[in-house]
């Protein structure tokens, strides 16, 4: 059974909780507390797999007790369910917190956050990556990404659609702004899924607030992992979104889809920075050893770490609150015959574009180039697209 903590400084509040979530106690162990020095005495006592905070409490303030449960206890999701809204308050936040809910919060969407979260843990077979996914607050940023980004916001007059550019362009700028946009606190009634009006929704303010907050951002550094290139890694995401959202269109799928895809693309291989940058020894390993037995990386880490970059990137992405078509996308780009529902969706676009992508670009990124599931574009009626697809990305190349 999952052990959650509650916290909050108002006793009705807990009580309300109590009563929304009590059709959940046969799978939920909950307890409710009335601070954050309760809560880490309780934390400190037995393991949590989530904790739902308040933000503003009297002592230590939610931004308080989540950062010091970061350090405590980092394989403890943490979510932030509060009713005071403002921003100074919500960028503090986006390190520590990894979703936001407002108050009065829908007991069904409290329980549908709670619930995709503890089902995305169980994909991770490994201790050591909860404890490594869960503590992630930031991604490395190429160096020339953040020199850019740096550089245009010390502009006269900053170019919000120059800015989107270059977030659009960093695996680790783009999950960053997009999980604090779809964030409870702007109220969003449709997910934004484009990095470029995500950047013109915040506004000059709240990006020049995001940048210069402590920790949000780092730069990679390619000493950590000598076998692995973030500069490659980029160009290759880059290049699937592009042919993602190449695939959908020709398919004619809705602008929405067609964000979604290229959104999935670019973040498909969000597990592999994750792995290298946190894990660099291990995951020097897995790259000689797909090398060396020309296997798929992603089955070699599965022996070695027990899970995949898939799953450890969809993982990261879904505690962070982007939408599902993504998220599946992310974590199926190399298995799509896991789909629940077998149609063209976004999961499909990945799978296809990302191996376009190294056939096309000559990617040779860490092992093996990955293959087409014929079997499965076969049983969807597909593969009779797959001359058309594979063509039209050739010229989206050329133009």
């Amino acid at each position: 059974m999952k052990t959650l903590l509650f916290v909050d400084d108002e006793p009705r509040v807990l009580l309300g909780l109590q009563r929304q979530l009590r059709i959940m106690r046969a799978e939920w162990n909950m307890n409710f507390v009335a601070g954050g020095p309760q809560a880490l005495a309780f934390m400190a006592a037995q393991p949590v797999d989530i904790i739902v905070s308040d933000m503003m409490m009297p002592g230590m303030d939610g931004s308080q007790l989540l950062t010091e449960v970061v350090k405590r206890h980092p394989q403890t999701v943490r979510i932030i369910l509060s009713g005071h809204s403002a921003q100074e308050a919500v960028l503090r936040l986006v390190g520590p917190a990894h979703q936001y809910l407002t108050k009065p919060c829908n007991p069904d969407e409290l329980r549908k956050a709670i619930t995709h979260a503890l089902a995305l843990r169980d994909l991770l077979g490994s201790d050591r990556l909860k404890r490594l996914t869960t503590r992630i607050k930031h991604l490395p940023t190429l160096p020339s990404s953040q020199n850019e980004f740096t550089e245009e916001l010390r502009q006269a007059s900053p170019s919000l659609e120059r800015i989107g550019e270059i977030i659009s362009r960093d695996v680790g700028l783009t999950a960053k702004i997009l999980q604090l946009v779809n964030s409870a606190f702007f109220g969003l009634g449709q997910p934004i899924n484009n990095p470029m009006e995500a950047v013109i929704f915040l506004g000059l303010n709240t990006i020049h607030s995001l940048a210069l907050a402590e920790g949000i951002f780092s730069r990679y550094d390619p000493k950590t992992c000598r076998a692995f290139s973030l500069e490659v890694l980029t160009r290759h995401s880059w290049l699937t979104g592009v042919l993602a959202r190449c695939v959908a269109q020709l398919e004619q799928r809705e602008v929405k889809s067609l964000e979604e895809c290229f959104l999935a693309g670019l973040l498909h291989d969000v597990g592999q920075l994750i792995l290298a940058a946190d894990l660099p020894d291990e995951y020097v390993q897995v790259i000689t050893k797909s090398r060396a037995e020309q296997r798929p990386v992603w089955q070699v880490e599965q022996e070695i770490f027990g899970s995949t970059h898939a799953d450890v990137g969809a993982y990261l992405l879904t505690l962070w609150g982007l939408a599902d078509p993504i998220t599946e996308a992310v974590a199926l780009h190399h298995q799509p015959f896991r789909c629940a529902v077998p149609e063209f969706s976004p999961t499909v676009a990945v799978h296809v574009a990302n191996v376009f992508a190294h056939e096309l670009a000559g990617t040779d990124l860490t092992g093996p180039r990955p293959q087409l599931d014929i079997a499965y574009l076969t049983s969807l009626g597909l593969a009779g697209r797959i001359d058309a697809w594979r063509e039209s990305c050739r010229d989206s190349i050329k133009l």
